[in-house]
């Protein structure tokens, strides 16, 4: 089950790093390790890069690589953070507003842990 307190908790500060009286700075891994290591520097939020996923899985920019592929690496950054993540899937991998609405639902939450 979901644990929807701790993402509401986690919303709650990325929204707040916005408005925050010092610069948000954002960085953007591409796989796991670098996602580790931006909390080992401190940031407070990590944004998902879809350039550097592509190009670790082969494809170049631009929605080049499948939602499922993207969202596989984001899920795995996520599931390994306690961070809040931006996930970036480009341009919605979709032509019309329900296509973003179903790419966007495919965002992955944290996984529970046992």
């Amino acid at each position: 089950m979901i644990d929807m307190d701790g993402q509401r908790r986690k919303a709650d500060d990325f929204l707040t790093l916005h408005y925050a009286p010092t610069i948000f700075i954002l960085p953007n891994a591409w796989d796991v390790a670098s996602a580790k290591i931006f909390k080992l520097e401190e940031f407070k939020a990590i944004g998902t890069t879809s350039a550097g996923i592509s190009a670790t899985l082969g494809y170049a920019d631009g929605q080049q690589m499948s939602l499922a592929e993207n969202m596989e690496v984001v899920r795995r950054i996520v599931n390994n953070t306690l961070l809040p993540v931006s996930a970036d899937i480009e341009a919605g991998y979709a032509t019309s507003v329900e296509g973003v609405v179903k790419a966007a639902r495919a965002v992955p939450v944290p996984e529970p842990s046992d």
